[in-house]
């Protein structure tokens, strides 16, 4: 392993090098500052700093398809484009940990996460067939016999 960090006009460059890795490459979120040093590419080799990485970036996904989920769940009567769009984002989150992040990603993180996205999929389907028909029963009712 071999590490080489040298200046250029008020930005680092580092190199480390590891033998028979396959890198993650990636842009970090830029931040104008002035104690932050600029970075505009990020390149990984070492197996646990990747995991960990793509677990953070994993979780604020997921958090954002929760935060989707719990809407959708508590609104009384929620229309009919919130369930397809619930799942499409689930089904986009699980292409990309099988896509992108199976090279980098442990299995057993990668099982826990599909577990997890199958699992509010299972639920979030399942509801979405209750209010179908629930809304079905309800525009089949009659109400002639009722009086006002």
């Amino acid at each position: 392993m071999n590490y080489k960090i040298y200046r250029n006009k008020k930005r680092f460059n580092a190199v480390v090098t590891y033998a028979k890795q396959k890198p993650y490459i990636f842009n970090p979120a830029y931040r104008r500052s002035n104690d932050i040093i600029d970075i505009n590419k990020f390149v990984l080799y070492n197996p646990k700093m990747i995991d960990g990485i793509l677990e953070q970036k994993y979780i604020r996904k997921y958090r954002n398809l929760l935060k989707m989920v719990y809407l959708l769940f508590n609104d009384a009567f929620p229309g009919d484009t919130g369930y397809p769009a619930v799942l499409d984002e689930s089904s986009k989150l699980r292409a990309t940990l099988i896509d992108k992040y199976n090279k980098y990603l442990s299995l057993t993180k990668q099982k826990k996460f599909l577990k997890q996205l199958d699992y509010i999929d299972s639920e979030v389907k399942k509801k979405y067939i209750e209010q179908r028909l629930f809304k079905e029963q309800f525009m089949n009712m009659d109400f002639r016999g009722i009086n006002r």
